[in-house]
């Protein structure tokens, strides 16, 4: 895996999206057929936190749930549960890869994350905010609740949890309406037929 990670604004990633879905019926390289469908009685559905979660699989939290169109990927093959990637204080660490032995057991040395705590906050709102577009894009708006919950991770040791930084990253996750307020206007001007969707 490589240690560099590039995200992308909101716009230019709904534009792939769209282009994509016109083109070749397929987000992010994953066709339509394969889209999870939600359905109202969904065998599976259960609550966790207080909220509808409509099938109980997802990724659990790693490099693979940092960026944006990951998770978008895990939400379109059906996961609703979506443990977002473990941030700390220290965002700035240089550790050497790979940072896992696995040779005789298993032993993890990282302690790091490849994106700043910043860029982790604007990946996860972005595609909260996607997942909702989304769901009129695929006709799924009518079909069935939303369903899905984002699982905030946080570490490595309490004074880090405790710290400015870190409690603005939870803050910002519990009420992001600033940056989506900064989505629905490119949604407006870029994408005015999605710009009425209730993003909570």
């Amino acid at each position: 895996m490589s240690e560099s990670m590039n995200v992308q604004p909101f716009q230019v990633l709904f534009d792939w999206i769209l282009k994509e879905f016109e083109e070749n019926q397929s987000i992010f390289g994953i066709h339509r057929s394969l889209f999870y469908t939600p359905r109202v009685d969904s065998p599976y559905s259960s609550t966790i936190f207080g909220q509808r979660l409509a099938t109980p699989i997802g990724p659990a939290a790693g490099p693979h749930t940092q960026l944006t169109q990951n998770i978008i990927a895990a939400w379109l093959s059906g996961a609703r549960f979506i443990e977002l990637k473990t941030v700390q204080i220290m965002d700035e660490l240089e550790i050497p890869r790979p940072c896992i032995d696995m040779e005789d057991e298993g032993y993890n040395v990282e302690w790091s994350q490849e994106l700043k705590l910043a860029q982790s906050t604007a990946e996860y709102v972005k595609a909260w905010a996607l997942i909702h577009v989304l769901r009129r894009l695929l006709g799924f708006e009518e079909s069935a609740p939303f369903g899905t919950v984002f699982n905030m991770s946080v570490g490595y040791d309490l004074a880090g949890v405790q710290s400015a930084p870190m409690t603005r990253f939870m803050d910002t996750l519990a009420d992001a309406s600033a940056e989506i307020a900064e989505i629905r206007a490119t949604l407006q001007e870029r994408f005015p037929q999605f710009a009425d969707i209730e993003i909570p």
